[in-house]
Protein backbone atom coordinates (compact mmCIF):
# COMPACT_ATOMS: atom_id res chain seq x y z
CA UNK A 1 0.00 0.00 0.00
CA UNK A 2 1.51 3.47 -1.08
CA UNK A 3 0.08 6.23 1.12
CA UNK A 4 0.36 10.01 -0.39
CA UNK A 5 1.46 12.94 1.37
CA UNK A 6 -1.48 14.25 3.21
CA UNK A 7 -1.19 17.98 4.32
CA UNK A 8 -2.40 17.94 8.27
CA UNK A 9 -3.55 21.06 10.62
CA UNK A 10 -1.84 21.14 13.49
CA UNK A 11 1.95 20.57 12.29
CA UNK A 12 3.16 23.17 10.02
CA UNK A 13 6.74 22.79 9.92
CA UNK A 14 8.31 20.77 6.75
CA UNK A 15 10.46 18.56 9.08
CA UNK A 16 7.77 16.82 10.75
CA UNK A 17 5.79 16.03 7.44
CA UNK A 18 6.31 12.23 6.22
CA UNK A 19 5.84 11.36 2.67
CA UNK A 20 6.65 7.50 1.95
CA UNK A 21 6.61 7.96 -1.53
CA UNK A 22 9.18 10.18 -1.66
CA UNK A 23 12.08 9.01 -2.45
CA UNK A 24 14.28 7.26 0.14
CA UNK A 25 11.37 6.97 2.49
CA UNK A 26 9.57 4.20 3.59
CA UNK A 27 13.42 2.60 3.16
CA UNK A 28 14.03 0.63 6.44
CA UNK A 29 17.36 2.61 8.31
CA UNK A 30 20.54 0.74 7.37
CA UNK A 31 20.81 -0.16 11.22
CA UNK A 32 17.47 -2.21 11.16
CA UNK A 33 18.69 -5.94 10.24
CA UNK A 34 21.29 -5.68 12.83
CA UNK A 35 19.49 -4.29 15.37
CA UNK A 36 16.79 -7.29 14.62
CA UNK A 37 19.76 -9.69 15.03
CA UNK A 38 21.40 -8.78 18.26
CA UNK A 39 18.04 -8.42 19.77
CA UNK A 40 17.01 -11.77 18.30
CA UNK A 41 20.44 -13.51 19.89
CA UNK A 42 19.05 -11.83 23.47
CA UNK A 43 15.60 -13.39 23.11
CA UNK A 44 16.95 -16.88 21.95
CA UNK A 45 19.35 -17.08 24.54
CA UNK A 46 16.43 -16.82 27.15
CA UNK A 47 14.03 -18.83 25.33
CA UNK A 48 16.93 -21.44 25.31
CA UNK A 49 16.34 -21.54 28.92
CA UNK A 50 13.23 -23.81 28.58
CA UNK A 51 14.00 -27.31 29.56
CA UNK A 52 10.32 -28.60 28.30
CA UNK A 53 8.40 -28.34 24.89
CA UNK A 54 7.16 -25.20 25.86
CA UNK A 55 10.60 -23.97 24.44
CA UNK A 56 9.66 -25.19 21.48
CA UNK A 57 6.29 -23.96 21.30
CA UNK A 58 7.98 -20.44 22.10
CA UNK A 59 10.56 -20.69 18.91
CA UNK A 60 7.22 -21.78 16.75
CA UNK A 61 5.16 -18.90 17.51
CA UNK A 62 8.18 -16.29 17.20
CA UNK A 63 8.74 -17.63 13.45
CA UNK A 64 12.05 -19.44 14.22
CA UNK A 65 11.15 -23.14 13.84
CA UNK A 66 8.53 -24.71 11.81
CA UNK A 67 5.61 -26.87 13.62
CA UNK A 68 8.10 -30.34 13.00
CA UNK A 69 10.75 -28.16 14.87
CA UNK A 70 13.00 -27.19 11.58
CA UNK A 71 14.42 -24.09 10.95
CA UNK A 72 11.34 -21.75 9.58
CA UNK A 73 11.46 -20.85 5.78
CA UNK A 74 9.63 -17.73 6.42
CA UNK A 75 10.67 -14.45 8.08
CA UNK A 76 9.93 -13.54 11.61
CA UNK A 77 8.04 -10.66 12.97
CA UNK A 78 9.22 -7.09 11.98
CA UNK A 79 10.52 -6.59 15.50
CA UNK A 80 9.82 -2.36 15.57
CA UNK A 81 9.44 -2.68 19.00
CA UNK A 82 12.49 -3.30 20.14
CA UNK A 83 14.40 -1.21 16.90
CA UNK A 84 12.29 1.46 17.74
CA UNK A 85 14.00 1.53 21.54
CA UNK A 86 17.60 1.10 20.19
CA UNK A 87 17.24 3.66 17.99
CA UNK A 88 16.23 5.91 20.92
CA UNK A 89 18.74 4.69 23.15
CA UNK A 90 21.22 5.60 19.94
CA UNK A 91 19.78 9.16 20.26
CA UNK A 92 21.33 9.89 23.78
CA UNK A 93 24.15 6.79 24.66
CA UNK A 94 25.20 3.40 23.89
CA UNK A 95 22.73 1.52 22.53
CA UNK A 96 24.12 -1.94 23.46
CA UNK A 97 22.93 -0.68 27.15
CA UNK A 98 19.55 -1.27 26.36
CA UNK A 99 19.33 -4.56 23.96
CA UNK A 100 18.17 -6.72 26.99
CA UNK A 101 15.16 -4.37 27.71
CA UNK A 102 14.51 -4.65 23.34
CA UNK A 103 14.07 -8.30 24.44
CA UNK A 104 11.96 -7.70 27.21
CA UNK A 105 9.79 -5.46 25.30
CA UNK A 106 9.78 -8.02 21.92
CA UNK A 107 8.40 -11.32 24.26
CA UNK A 108 5.94 -9.09 26.24
CA UNK A 109 4.93 -8.14 22.47
CA UNK A 110 4.94 -11.92 21.16
CA UNK A 111 3.30 -12.83 24.43
CA UNK A 112 0.22 -10.03 23.95
CA UNK A 113 -0.12 -11.81 20.02
CA UNK A 114 -0.11 -15.39 21.44
CA UNK A 115 -3.12 -14.55 23.56
CA UNK A 116 -4.95 -12.14 21.18
CA UNK A 117 -4.82 -14.65 18.57
CA UNK A 118 -6.89 -16.81 21.19
CA UNK A 119 -8.99 -13.93 22.39
CA UNK A 120 -9.58 -12.99 18.22
CA UNK A 121 -10.42 -17.18 17.03
CA UNK A 122 -7.52 -15.77 14.26
CA UNK A 123 -6.28 -18.69 12.68
CA UNK A 124 -3.56 -18.10 10.47
CA UNK A 125 -0.40 -15.27 11.65
CA UNK A 126 1.80 -14.80 9.21
CA UNK A 127 0.56 -17.54 6.50
CA UNK A 128 1.04 -19.79 9.73
CA UNK A 129 -1.02 -22.08 11.80
CA UNK A 130 -1.27 -19.91 15.27
CA UNK A 131 -0.11 -21.13 18.45
CA UNK A 132 -3.38 -21.95 19.16
CA UNK A 133 -4.68 -23.83 16.10
CA UNK A 134 -1.16 -26.06 16.44
CA UNK A 135 -0.86 -26.89 19.69
CA UNK A 136 -4.51 -26.37 21.03
CA UNK A 137 -5.74 -24.19 23.60
CA UNK A 138 -4.17 -24.85 26.87
CA UNK A 139 -0.14 -25.58 25.61
CA UNK A 140 -0.72 -22.01 23.81
CA UNK A 141 -2.20 -20.35 26.74
CA UNK A 142 0.87 -21.49 29.01
CA UNK A 143 3.51 -20.48 26.16
CA UNK A 144 2.31 -17.51 26.35
CA UNK A 145 2.69 -16.97 30.26
CA UNK A 146 5.92 -18.61 29.54
CA UNK A 147 6.77 -15.77 27.20
CA UNK A 148 5.42 -13.29 29.48
CA UNK A 149 7.74 -14.48 32.22
CA UNK A 150 10.76 -14.27 29.50
CA UNK A 151 9.53 -10.35 29.14
CA UNK A 152 10.15 -9.90 32.89
CA UNK A 153 13.45 -11.96 33.15
CA UNK A 154 15.34 -9.77 30.48
CA UNK A 155 13.84 -6.87 32.03
CA UNK A 156 15.38 -7.74 35.36
CA UNK A 157 18.92 -8.09 33.53
CA UNK A 158 18.38 -4.82 31.79
CA UNK A 159 17.98 -2.79 35.05
CA UNK A 160 20.80 -3.93 36.41
CA UNK A 161 22.99 -1.76 33.91
CA UNK A 162 21.32 1.06 34.40
CA UNK A 163 21.84 4.01 37.57
CA UNK A 164 19.87 2.71 40.61
CA UNK A 165 18.11 5.89 40.48
CA UNK A 166 16.62 4.92 37.36
CA UNK A 167 15.75 1.40 38.31
CA UNK A 168 12.20 2.20 39.64
CA UNK A 169 11.24 4.04 36.58
CA UNK A 170 11.93 1.51 33.91
CA UNK A 171 10.16 -1.23 36.18
CA UNK A 172 6.65 0.77 36.34
CA UNK A 173 7.57 1.93 32.71
CA UNK A 174 7.76 -1.43 31.57
CA UNK A 175 4.69 -2.73 33.72
CA UNK A 176 2.67 0.05 33.15
CA UNK A 177 2.85 -0.58 29.58
CA UNK A 178 1.67 -4.29 29.78
CA UNK A 179 -1.14 -2.99 31.87
CA UNK A 180 -2.14 0.20 29.79
CA UNK A 181 -2.03 -2.68 26.60
CA UNK A 182 -4.17 -4.98 28.30
CA UNK A 183 -7.07 -2.36 29.06
CA UNK A 184 -6.78 -1.66 25.78
CA UNK A 185 -7.13 -5.28 24.96
CA UNK A 186 -10.51 -5.21 26.70
CA UNK A 187 -11.67 -2.46 25.19
CA UNK A 188 -11.45 -3.99 21.99
CA UNK A 189 -13.05 -7.54 23.08
CA UNK A 190 -15.77 -5.38 24.71
CA UNK A 191 -16.39 -3.02 22.02
CA UNK A 192 -17.35 -6.18 19.68
CA UNK A 193 -20.39 -6.46 21.99
CA UNK A 194 -21.89 -2.66 21.43
CA UNK A 195 -23.39 -1.40 17.87
CA UNK A 196 -21.80 1.75 17.90
CA UNK A 197 -18.64 3.08 19.14
CA UNK A 198 -17.23 7.04 18.95
CA UNK A 199 -13.78 7.90 17.51
CA UNK A 200 -12.55 9.38 20.72
CA UNK A 201 -13.67 5.74 22.09
CA UNK A 202 -11.53 3.99 19.50
CA UNK A 203 -8.60 6.27 20.34
CA UNK A 204 -8.43 5.18 23.94
CA UNK A 205 -8.74 1.46 23.30
CA UNK A 206 -5.90 1.98 20.96
CA UNK A 207 -4.00 4.51 23.31
CA UNK A 208 -3.43 1.27 25.66
CA UNK A 209 -4.05 -1.50 23.03
CA UNK A 210 -1.22 -0.63 20.77
CA UNK A 211 0.34 2.49 21.97
CA UNK A 212 1.52 2.10 25.26
CA UNK A 213 4.00 -0.40 24.02
CA UNK A 214 5.05 1.65 21.42
CA UNK A 215 5.81 4.50 24.45
CA UNK A 216 7.67 2.52 26.19
CA UNK A 217 9.75 1.18 23.40
CA UNK A 218 10.60 4.60 22.88
CA UNK A 219 10.36 5.44 26.21
CA UNK A 220 12.90 2.93 27.74
CA UNK A 221 15.30 3.33 24.91
CA UNK A 222 15.55 6.71 25.83
CA UNK A 223 15.95 6.22 29.97
CA UNK A 224 19.02 3.97 29.14
CA UNK A 225 20.42 6.04 27.15
CA UNK A 226 20.67 8.55 29.40
CA UNK A 227 18.04 10.76 28.27
CA UNK A 228 16.77 14.21 30.25
CA UNK A 229 13.61 13.24 32.16
CA UNK A 230 11.24 15.48 29.78
CA UNK A 231 12.87 13.72 26.89
CA UNK A 232 12.05 10.47 28.05
CA UNK A 233 7.97 12.09 29.02
CA UNK A 234 7.85 13.04 24.96
CA UNK A 235 8.97 10.19 23.65
CA UNK A 236 6.65 7.86 25.52
CA UNK A 237 3.94 10.40 24.18
CA UNK A 238 5.27 10.14 20.84
CA UNK A 239 4.82 6.47 20.68
CA UNK A 240 1.19 6.67 22.02
CA UNK A 241 0.89 8.86 18.76
CA UNK A 242 2.65 6.53 16.76
CA UNK A 243 0.11 3.63 17.89
CA UNK A 244 -2.69 5.18 16.53
CA UNK A 245 -0.59 5.57 13.36
CA UNK A 246 0.17 2.03 13.55
CA UNK A 247 -3.47 0.99 14.15
CA UNK A 248 -4.72 2.75 11.63
CA UNK A 249 -2.76 0.89 9.20
CA UNK A 250 -3.32 -2.27 10.44
CA UNK A 251 -7.08 -1.85 10.14
CA UNK A 252 -7.24 -0.37 6.86
CA UNK A 253 -4.71 -3.75 6.00
CA UNK A 254 -7.78 -5.94 7.31
CA UNK A 255 -10.00 -4.28 4.79
CA UNK A 256 -7.73 -3.49 1.72
CA UNK A 257 -4.86 -5.75 2.10
CA UNK A 258 -3.45 -8.74 0.34
CA UNK A 259 -3.92 -11.88 2.20
CA UNK A 260 -0.98 -13.37 0.26
CA UNK A 261 0.82 -10.49 1.73
CA UNK A 262 -0.63 -9.83 4.90
CA UNK A 263 -0.41 -13.42 5.79
CA UNK A 264 -4.13 -12.86 7.35
CA UNK A 265 -7.72 -13.41 6.28
CA UNK A 266 -9.17 -10.15 4.88
CA UNK A 267 -12.55 -9.14 6.51
CA UNK A 268 -12.44 -11.27 9.80
CA UNK A 269 -12.58 -8.19 11.80
CA UNK A 270 -15.57 -6.86 10.10
CA UNK A 271 -17.43 -9.97 10.37
CA UNK A 272 -16.64 -10.61 14.19
CA UNK A 273 -17.97 -6.92 14.84
CA UNK A 274 -14.38 -5.72 16.18
CA UNK A 275 -14.78 -2.02 15.92
CA UNK A 276 -11.80 -0.91 13.34
CA UNK A 277 -11.01 2.59 12.47
CA UNK A 278 -12.94 1.78 8.98
CA UNK A 279 -16.15 0.62 10.56
CA UNK A 280 -16.15 3.30 13.02
CA UNK A 281 -15.78 6.38 10.50
CA UNK A 282 -18.18 5.10 8.19
CA UNK A 283 -20.45 4.82 11.22
CA UNK A 284 -19.78 8.48 11.61
CA UNK A 285 -20.60 8.82 8.19
CA UNK A 286 -23.80 7.58 8.36
CA UNK A 287 -23.34 4.17 7.14
CA UNK A 288 -25.36 1.51 9.25
CA UNK A 289 -24.07 -1.74 10.76
CA UNK A 290 -25.42 -4.56 12.64
CA UNK A 291 -23.70 -6.56 14.23
CA UNK A 292 -25.90 -9.95 12.66
CA UNK A 293 -25.51 -8.53 9.10
CA UNK A 294 -23.65 -10.69 7.07
CA UNK A 295 -20.37 -9.05 5.55
CA UNK A 296 -19.61 -8.71 1.98
CA UNK A 297 -16.17 -7.33 1.39
CA UNK A 298 -16.37 -5.89 -2.07
CA UNK A 299 -19.85 -4.07 -1.52
CA UNK A 300 -18.61 -3.15 1.94
CA UNK A 301 -14.87 -1.61 -0.11
CA UNK A 302 -17.34 0.03 -2.36
CA UNK A 303 -19.61 1.63 0.63
CA UNK A 304 -16.45 2.56 2.60
CA UNK A 305 -14.75 3.83 -0.82
CA UNK A 306 -17.79 6.23 -1.67
CA UNK A 307 -17.91 7.26 1.58
CA UNK A 308 -14.71 8.21 1.58
CA UNK A 309 -12.93 6.35 4.52
CA UNK A 310 -9.69 4.61 2.83
CA UNK A 311 -8.60 8.38 2.19
CA UNK A 312 -9.87 9.17 6.07
CA UNK A 313 -8.10 6.42 7.37
CA UNK A 314 -4.91 7.07 5.64
CA UNK A 315 -4.98 11.08 6.35
CA UNK A 316 -5.74 9.58 10.41
CA UNK A 317 -2.67 7.44 10.49
CA UNK A 318 -0.54 9.98 9.07
CA UNK A 319 -1.45 13.35 11.28
CA UNK A 320 -0.94 11.01 14.16
CA UNK A 321 2.50 9.55 12.97
CA UNK A 322 3.51 13.30 11.87
CA UNK A 323 2.44 14.45 15.46
CA UNK A 324 4.85 11.21 16.54
CA UNK A 325 7.60 13.10 14.90
CA UNK A 326 6.79 16.65 15.78
CA UNK A 327 7.56 15.48 19.67
CA UNK A 328 10.91 13.41 18.49
CA UNK A 329 12.20 16.88 16.61
CA UNK A 330 11.23 18.73 20.14
CA UNK A 331 13.59 16.75 22.24
CA UNK A 332 17.22 16.90 22.26
CA UNK A 333 17.85 13.50 20.69
CA UNK A 334 20.55 12.93 18.24
CA UNK A 335 20.07 14.19 14.68
CA UNK A 336 21.18 10.87 13.19
CA UNK A 337 18.66 8.98 15.60
CA UNK A 338 15.81 11.49 14.56
CA UNK A 339 16.44 10.56 11.28
CA UNK A 340 16.44 7.00 11.60
CA UNK A 341 13.25 7.55 13.70
CA UNK A 342 11.56 9.20 10.75
CA UNK A 343 12.42 6.64 8.49
CA UNK A 344 10.94 4.02 10.50
CA UNK A 345 7.36 5.99 10.96
CA UNK A 346 7.29 6.16 7.34
CA UNK A 347 8.11 2.62 7.30
CA UNK A 348 5.04 1.86 9.25
CA UNK A 349 2.99 3.95 7.08
CA UNK A 350 3.73 2.56 3.94
CA UNK A 351 3.69 -1.38 4.81
CA UNK A 352 1.67 -3.83 3.28
CA UNK A 353 1.90 -6.41 5.87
Amino acid sequence: MTLPHFETSGIAASDTRIDPSAPGRGALPASYENDRARVTAAMRRLVALASTGVGDLCAYHLGWTERSGAPARGGTGKMLRPVLCLTACRGYGEDQLAVSVAAAIELLHAFSLVHDDIEDGDQLRHGRETLWVMAGLPLALNAGDYLFALANRALCEAVQLLPPDRHARALAMFNDAYLRMIEGQHLDIEFEQREHVTAEEYARMVRGKTGALLGASLALGALFGGAPADDVDALGEAGVDLGLAFQAVDDALAVWGDPAVTGKAVGNDLVRGKKSLPLVLAVERGWRFSRDSTIEMDGLRASFDQLGVRDAVRQYAHEHAERALKRVHATRMRAEARVELERLFAFILARDS
